[in-house]
């Protein structure tokens, strides 16, 4: 199964984590080189709707669909999908916390390695909670232990290094830097971003959090690579942040919701709010959306107003979008849980047994997708979008 809400999980680990700290005298150590407001130049505005959408146009375009079968062995077997990373000719599967693991596959799918293990030794990690993937090595964050670990390609354990804050995602910048995504502390000044060189010594913070920001929801992805950069989102915020691979704020993205926002309280406290029943209506993002060169938008949505969650297709250039309600109608080509882009700009989701039977065309899936599903096996399937759909002429196999 894709899990895609680590909240639950998240919010135990730095209840522990404010328990520890709690007992120490920290210092502040804010650089200072940092700054809480700045004028980032507004982009553009996106409006987004969980209504159909203009399909008749939408459906002239064309795309393809490709499946790649993981072939998982018993060194790189998981039990759930939190991330996926299409990176050097690999696909790099992170599971959080059902097999706490983190493996890679190459493009045909074939096994290739495994990175640590669960643990509290110097080369392992508690919960793999992000990861980003360099030309020699990939990078593991474990938010429990607070530390930073890196493996080579083939998985053997390099080094690991502490970090000097509570993070909750991370990538990798120009110049050995390191931009993290920090969560809300006294200790940093209620800073959002931290960069660190690569001892993860703190160069710069930028951005603070609203007053009695508490967070709540976690955001998977909250940095993510594209053609403008790096964008920065943690939900249920209004505003996806632009950075360069230097790490400087370069513009923001607004965000618009059809059903309208969801009450202001929940931006601030989203587990309160959800406990004071103040989750009726409005709209969200789930994640950071994924950006394609031409325009388009990929992203998750819930509709509280509309109740249900969906993935919505924007190219605002043109003033087209679609919305796929989750369960409802799918098919198995269709970007049922958009979970990764590609080296290539390709929208990477999931299929396992579960969800394809779910998919209405389930029973005209070629025999050898159903052989593998049926062994046990999980798909990722490659959505190569080439307008402004993701609408299906063709499919074949990897």
């Amino acid at each position: 199964m894709f899990l895609r809400d680590k909240s639950i999980v998240y919010f135990l680990i730095i209840a522990n984590l404010i328990l520890a700290i709690a007992c120490t005298n920290n210092t502040k150590q804010v650089h200072q080189n940092s700054f809480c407001t700045f004028d980032v130049p507004v982009v553009d505005t996106l409006l987004i709707s969980s209504d159909y959408g203009n399909f008749k146009q939408i459906s002239n375009n064309t795309a393809t669909t490709d499946f790649v079968i993981l072939q998982e062995d018993d060194n790189t077997m998981f039990a759930d999908i939190n991330q996926v990373i299409d990176a050097f000719g690999k696909y790099f599967i992170i599971d959080t916390y059902g097999s706490r693991t983190v493996v890679s596959f190459d493009h045909n799918g074939k096994p290739l390695a495994s990175y640590g293990k669960d643990g509290n030794a110097p080369d392992e990690y508690i919960y793999p909670w992000d990861v980003d993937v360099s030309v020699e090595y990939i990078y593991i964050l474990d938010v429990s232990q607070r530390k930073l670990l890196r493996y080579n390609h083939i998985g053997d354990y390099i080094d690991s290094k502490k970090i000097p804050f509570e993070s909750r995602g991370f990538i990798l910048l120009n110049n050995n830097k390191i931009l993290f995504n920090l969560e809300p502390s006294e200790d940093t000044n209620n800073y959002q971003l931290c960069i660190t060189d690569s001892t993860l010594k703190p160069l710069k913070y930028m951005l603070c959090y609203p007053d009695k920001y508490v967070g709540g929801w976690v955001t998977n992805d909250v940095f993510l690579r594209n053609n403008n950069g790096i964008s920065y989102y943690n939900s249920p915020a209004d505003t996806i942040y632009r950075l360069d691979y230097d790490g400087n704020l370069v513009g923001k993205r607004l965000l618009s919701f059809a059903n309208g926002t969801i009450d202001e309280s929940a931006k601030l406290n989203f587990v309160g709010a959800e406990q004071q029943g103040k989750l009726t209506n409005g709209m969200h993002l789930l994640n950071n959306p994924f950006e394609l060169p031409n325009g388009i938008c990929v992203m998750e949505v819930t509709d509280y107003s509309n109740k249900g969650a969906y993935v919505v297709t924007l190219n605002p250039g043109k003033k087209l979008h679609r919305a796929e309600k989750f369960a409802d109608h799918m098919s198995i080509y269709d970007v049922i849980v958009p979970c990764a882009l590609s080296r290539n700009n390709q929208v990477i989701s999931y299929l396992d047994r579960e969800l394809a039977e779910k998919c209405y065309d389930f029973d005209m899936m070629p025999d050898s997708l159903v052989k593998a599903l049926d062994e046990g096996n999980r798909l990722l399937v490659i959505h190569n979008i080439h307008s402004v759909s993701y609408t299906h002429l063709r499919a074949h196999e990897t």
